[in-house]
């Protein structure tokens, strides 16, 4: 019987359950997905009793599978950020269902806090860049407005992965890289701000004690045990959020390594000893889940949402890699179609949580593969903006070398994605065999290191192997030239259009 560690990652579309063994292979995985609802414009829920049933149902799947080969040594969770999950004293969630990182229902806390100004000041103290109100602490602030009997009984807010620990535990806490994302987290001294709390007037008894990812924060109970098929008695590491979590899978465990994460939205992420901070394009910063480092990233908001929107508008969401497969053989530039990605908002560089998107140029004569093509770009055009930003602070190659930059995430299992974007970028983009397993490959780190299998990430980087790369094609630089300038044209347009349609209750009800 070998030892390995479970590794739970919670995605926005569904949790992961993983055996990671010493030498960082999955040797095992399932996936089991949840809903996310959508029950006015701003409002992205799920339901976290829906987390729990994955991972129970997961790691049932999972641990029956293995058939006992392997021995579970200890538990470590990725979750995914901005989640808040208010608890009362009993630990129970206090909103059946509750809003996700994508949920911007603090957009009027924020506004009101920041109508004097300070939003500058608020950003390069925290490195939250996402869009103001979908950080916890204004969605805190929506939750004493709109429900000031639940937040009279609430004693903890936790994050998604921190919810999960508790049940797994009966502890509450956090770590360094989701308190990160809380909206009141000082970066550079790595702690809750107690000056931002009061200026919020957010109860500094909400945040739960912030621990080092890798610490083992308790063990499964009896009652966790009883659900999940887990021995009692396995250790659990407090974990991190999922963007530090995937960074750490994807190697970016030193300063000055890159990668970009193709999902549900997509991003373009570099590890620094320093935040990389600009309040004009405005790159987030997560504390990362090794000690001395933070991840920088921008990111795009239109990924695979809204590939599957468009699949299942046609129908075709059953067949997506033929649908990819008749995008591959339209030519660039999709026969003048020109597609705005951001159908569920986008980042304040897109044009803000109100902006949509939009295709433009559509005639009789359009296919599928027309639709699906104009889509990939518009995602290209948009990631390229954020890796020519993000991957100036990587240092240079030497001259005559061409590093790959890693892709992940459910994005990088299909070429067209990958030629595209190294076509944009000019830069090799290379896919690891674990592509898809990345934020748990972080998690399952996290657990070696907590419970001292090992004494560094060197297995990690020992173990990453390319399963594809794709170099870019410089002979196809002018056939993007005119699609790119459509593609500005299109983005200019959805702005105009939001701010001329936007209200002040866009994000509340």
């Amino acid at each position: 019987m070998t030892d390995v560690v479970l590794a739970l990652d919670l995605g926005t579309g569904g949790g992961k359950a993983a055996l990671v063994d010493a030498d960082a292979r999955v040797v095992r995985s399932t996936f089991v997905p949840y809903p996310t609802s959508y029950p006015a414009p701003g409002r992205h829920e799920q339901r976290p009793e829906d987390w729990w049933a994955a991972v129970v149902r997961s790691c049932r799947d999972l641990l029956d599978a293995d058939a006992g080969r392997h021995r579970v040594t200890a538990v470590g969770l990725s979750g995914h950020s901005l989640a808040m999950v208010p608890v009362g004293a009993d630990g129970s969630a206090l909103l059946d269902s509750v809003p996700i990182w994508s949920d911007t229902r603090g957009e009027a806390a924020a506004a009101a806090h920041f109508a004097a100004g300070g939003e500058d000041e608020w950003y390069t103290t925290t490195g939250n860049g996402f869009p103001r109100g979908m950080y916890t602490v204004f969605k805190a602030g929506w939750l004493r407005a709109e429900h000031p009997d639940l937040a009279a009984r609430t004693t903890r807010l936790l994050g998604s992965k921190d919810w999960v620990n508790a049940r797994l535990t009966g502890v509450e806490c956090t770590d360094p890289s989701y308190a990160s994302g809380s909206g009141a987290y000082d970066l550079r001294a790595r702690t809750m701000s107690a000056d931002l709390l009061a200026r919020f007037d957010v109860p500094a008894r909400w945040w739960p004690e912030v621990v080092a990812s890798t610490t083992v924060i308790g063990t499964v109970t009896a009652e966790a045990a009883a659900a999940t098929g887990l021995p009692a008695g396995v250790p659990v590491v407090a974990g991190g959020v999922d963007n530090s979590c995937m960074a750490l899978g994807a190697g970016l465990d030193r300063a000055g390594a890159a990668y970009l994460s193709l999902g549900s939205s997509n991003w373009v992420t570099v590890a620094g000893p320093d935040p990389v901070l600009d309040p004009v394009t405005r790159p987030f910063v997560f504390d990362h889940v090794l000690p001395g480092l933070y991840i920088s990233a921008l990111s795009t908001f239109g990924g695979g949402s809204s590939l599957q929107w468009l699949a299942t508008l046609l129908g075709r969401g059953d067949d997506i890699d033929a649908l990819l497969d008749e995008a591959a053989a339209a030519p660039v530039g999709a026969n003048g179609l020109t597609c705005v990605p951001t159908l569920a908002g986008g980042t304040v560089a897109e044009g803000g949580p109100a902006v949509r998107g939009a295709f433009l140029g559509l005639d009789l004569g359009h296919s599928h593969g027309d639709l699906a093509r104009a889509l990939i770009e518009g995602i290209g055009f948009s990631l390229a903006d954020a890796a020519a930003t993000m991957l100036a602070a990587v240092p240079a190659y030497p001259a005559g070398e061409r590093p790959a930059v890693t892709a992940t995430g459910g994005g990088a299992r299909g070429r067209l994605m990958l030629q595209v974007l190294a076509d944009l970028l000019d830069r090799p983009l290379a896919r690891p065999d674990a592509a898809q397993h990345a934020a748990a490959l972080g998690a399952g780190a996290l657990a070696l290191l907590g419970i001292g299998a090992w004494s560094d990430t060197a297995p990690l980087r020992e173990a990453r192997r390319e399963a594809l790369r794709v170099d870019p094609r410089p002979d196809l630089a002018d056939a993007y030239a005119l699609p790119r300038l459509r593609f500005d044209a299109a983005r200019d347009a959805t702005r105009r259009h939001a701010a001329a349609t936007s209200t002040p209750d866009d994000h509340r009800i």
